[in-house]
Parts: C-alpha cells; structure tokens; sequence
C-alpha cells in the first residue's frame, strides 16, 4: 500500500497537476487517471515531497477526505498528513521514527528530513534540546592545550545568559571565543591556534517547537578563502530572538568530502556591513545546517 497513491485518488485533477509541479502541455492534456499516475510516480517514494507540493486549499481538501483533523497552520496539517499516510503504509504507528521510516519535521511550513549527526555534540536525553539553567560565566585560566580541552570549555559555557541583542552582531562571537579561553587572532586565521573556528549560530524555535538557524551566518570577509574557517568548526548555538540568548549547546565539526560537497552547494557572498557598504562577505545558507547533522544535534 503506498500513501501517495491512496492520497492522489481523492485529488481533483486541478490539484493533481499542482502536485504533478508541471503546467506543462502534456500533462494538462493527460486523462485524470494518467495524472494521477504520474503523480504517484513522480512521488511515491517521498509523501513528504508530495504533501510539500500541495497548497493550502489542496491540504483542506485531502483533510476532509480522508478524515484528519484540518485545524492548524499549513506545517500542522502537512504533518498530521504525513502521520495519517505512514501509518496506513505501515499498518500503525510502530514503526514510525525506526531508521528505516524517519519521522519529518516542520520548518518554515515545509515537511524535511535533516540530515544525521556528522560531528560530536553533549549528550541529551530530551528532544528537542531544552534550554539549559542558568550558569554563571567560566573563567578560563588560559588557552585550551587541545581540542578535548577546548570542548570541555564549551560544555562550561552550557547555560550562560549572553545577554540581550545590541547593535554589534559580532559582540556575542567574541564574548564565547572569550568565555571559551581563546585568544584574539588575524581574520584570516581559524580562532583556537589557526586550527578550529569557533562560530556562534543563533537559533529559534520553530511553531512545531524544533529549533532552526535563524540566519545565514558570516564566514568570512570576501578575500578570505572559507574554507580555511570551516576545516575544523566549533559551532555553538545561542538561542537568538528577544530575552537573554542563554547557549544552548555545541556542534564540532571537521572537514571531509561530505562538508566540502555542502560547503561548494550552500556557500554564497553577499555584502557585509552597514547599508550601502562595498565590502562582502562569505556566509553559509541556513539549510547547510539542515544536512550537516547540526540541526540533529538540537532536535533529535
């Protein structure tokens, strides 16, 4: 039994070529039957895919057809949607979230699969991540001597309140490499002994409650070569918004095929600075995150 298939057959033809992503001459020239097929064919192996094609009128649609609750944001019912269609595949809920049937989350609306841990994190027995207590600000005695140390220093760091947002973006990146022990060097250097780059990402919470990156981050200044910042990555996320941005955790991360092929897919330079500045800068586009295993590391 495959859910496209038992969704695409309560679909008026409309909403099929809607599905079908084509207006195409062919397909609007199709039967109902041969569109429905090709619908099932195109997604029959992803009834994310399929449910992220469909709009508003078209989820209200397959809600009240197929009897699931319609109530909610369009996010709320592409999820509800989902559940209803792997459970009919699977014959009920046990095996949802088994490797072989993950469960998607919603960010932005949109039903995604994020990609698996590819670095180390704290461990956590809740998900997704909770906010830590509050901690006062370590005080590192000097430099970290190695990367294990250098991680513990971020794990002190779990907690602290970084304080409400001011003018400076950068202030809440120097005042962690600070906290973390780590002495000021050139841009064009990696922060910890030109080795590892340490990155303070903002993240917020989804509507669902996952927490997604807020912005693409900067890299680098447009002369700077990236990858030189992203061969070896602490990343440590501060829950951004209004309030006091307490650290939420960290995410190492070193350089291989896999980084560079996302790296080469998501960096991109824009301007950097004031408005109406001529410098640019490098910065990474929030769904490297998605792939990378970061957003894993926050929401399970």
């Amino acid at each position: 039994m495959n859910a496209v298939r038992e969704f695409a057959q309560v679909l008026e033809r409309a909403r099929l070529v809607i599905a079908l992503g084509t207006a195409s001459r062919s397909a609007l020239d199709s039967d109902t039957s041969d569109l429905r097929e090709r619908v099932v064919r195109r997604h029959q192996h992803s009834l994310a895919s399929f449910l992220n094609r469909m709009q508003r009128a078209d989820l209200d649609a397959l809600c009240g057809k197929l009897k699931v609750d319609g109530t909610g944001t369009v996010g709320e019912l592409r999820a509800r949607l989902w559940l209803h269609g792997a459970e009919l595949e699977a014959g009920g809920e046990a095996h949802l979230g088994a490797s072989y049937q993950p469960i998607p989350i919603v960010l932005g609306s949109r039903l995604v699969y994020p990609g698996p841990l590819h670095g180390s994190c704290p461990p956590c027995l809740e998900w997704p991540r909770p906010v830590p207590p509050a901690v006062p600000e370590p005080r590192p005695t000097g430099e970290p001597e190695s990367i294990e140390e250098l991680l513990s220093n971020a794990n002190a760091l779990l907690g602290v309140r970084m304080g409400a947002k001011g003018r400076d973006k950068g202030i809440f990146g120097t005042r962690v490499e600070a906290l973390l022990g780590i002495e000021e060097r050139g841009l064009a250097e990696a922060d910890w002994r030109g080795e590892v780059e340490v990155k303070t990402i903002p993240v917020i919470r989804d509507r669902a409650g996952w927490w997604r990156v807020k912005e693409d981050p900067a890299i680098a200044m447009e002369h700077v070569d990236p990858r030189i910042k992203l061969r070896k990555v602490l990343w440590v996320a501060r829950v951004g918004g209004s309030g006091d941005s307490p650290i939420l955790s960290w995410y190492f991360q070193e350089w291989d095929s896999k980084i560079a092929a996302l790296a080469h897919r998501f960096l991109h330079h824009r301007p950097k600075g004031p408005k109406g500045t001529s410098n640019k800068g490098w910065y990474l586009q929030k769904r490297f995150f998605l792939h990378s295993g970061f957003l894993t590391s926050l929401n399970g």
